[in-house]
């Protein structure tokens, strides 16, 4: 009679124990169907045992029963190859690495849009052996958004700090810096390069005769024949101030920049637009100084070499404008 006692009352315990971890189990379920994001948990070989409402329905929009079960390859409707390829990557990392792991990437959710979301998961062991893995998912979409356009906005700014507003030019900010640059490279690689600073001709009394938002459009045509003549990727146009322009570019000879300072100097001329003072020339003019940077030098400094092509630009004013006046520098 003692034993029979005893055995009624562990198969009690016994029921009392499952019941209590259906319960629990039941419970748990509760829970992660709660959570508003998306969870689940997979083998070691990868099948879905489990996922919440928020999994299945965001991101597969099947039912859980569908899911459970099945691994990534098994659902292509629903997941793109080259999605699964990545996260079935990540599972393994995890596995062979157990512990936790946080990432960032894209997913295909169950309304066909794209968004980006941070996967948390963590490997569950057992005596040491890895039994699977559990992860949620938030998604940052409208984060990840934010960061692009607060970087675009920034990018903006950044160039339009760099800018002429009128001709969309680089501004004497840019001018400076570029030339500093192009400095330091020459010290360093002895890539030679030429400067050149242009200045339209008798503009003052072109905007006294035509006005000044004739002038402007001038100004704008001008720098518009400029980015057309010097169209190589090391080619750096800026308007520096009023009618004056300056340029930086590689050079393969002295002999080339001069020809394309004055392949520049007879673009503008063909435009015909015309001129204040007729009886010198029909058309606008400029008068160009150009100086070729061949060779390092400790006195050479923008500053220095600004001053010295100034002058240049100033003795083909005095020698009667329309021409380009040259000088190396070594």
């Amino acid at each position: 009679m003692a034993i029979k006692k005893a055995q009624e009352e562990l198969d009690k315990q016994l029921e009392f124990f499952c019941d209590s971890l259906k319960s629990n189990n039941s419970f748990l379920q509760m829970l992660f169907d709660t959570v508003p994001n998306p969870m689940f948990y997979k083998d070691r070989s990868g099948r879905y045992l489990y996922c919440n409402d928020a999994f299945s329905k965001t991101i597969l929009g099947i039912s859980k029963e569908e899911i459970e079960g099945k691994t990534l390859y098994e659902l292509p409707d629903l997941i793109p190859k080259e999605y699964a390829d990545i996260y079935k990557q990540k599972d393994e990392e995890l596995f062979n690495n157990p512990g936790v792991q946080n990432y960032e990437t894209k997913v295909k959710c169950a309304d066909s849009e794209v968004r980006y979301y941070n996967f948390y998961k963590a490997t569950f062991v057992e005596n040491g052996t890895v039994l699977g893995l559990v992860g949620v998912m938030l998604d940052i979409t409208s984060h990840k958004q934010t960061v692009e356009e607060l970087d675009r906005k920034n990018k903006l700014l950044s160039g339009l700090s760099n800018t002429d507003f009128l001709t969309n030019l680089g501004n004497r900010r840019y001018f400076e810096s570029t030339f500093s640059k192009k400095l330091a490279y020459l010290n360093r690689t002895g890539q030679e390069f030429s400067f050149a600073l242009i200045d339209i001709d008798f503009f003052k009394d072109f905007n006294d005769k035509f006005g000044h938002q004739k002038g402007d459009e001038v100004l704008t045509e001008v720098a518009s024949i400029i980015k057309n003549t010097l169209t190589r990727e090391n080619d750096f146009c800026f308007r520096l101030g009023g009618e004056e322009f300056g340029l930086l570019f590689n050079t393969n000879s002295p002999e080339d920049s001069y020809s394309l300072m004055e392949k520049l100097r007879t673009n503008i001329i063909a435009k015909e637009i015309d001129a204040a003072n007729k009886s010198i020339y029909p058309y606008l003019t400029v008068s160009i100084g150009l100086g070729n940077i061949l060779k390092a030098h400790k006195d050479f400094t923008s500053s220095s070499l600004y001053n010295s092509v100034d002058k240049l630009l100033y003795e083909s004013k005095e020698r009667g404008r329309n021409q380009t006046r040259m000088k190396n520098f070594i």
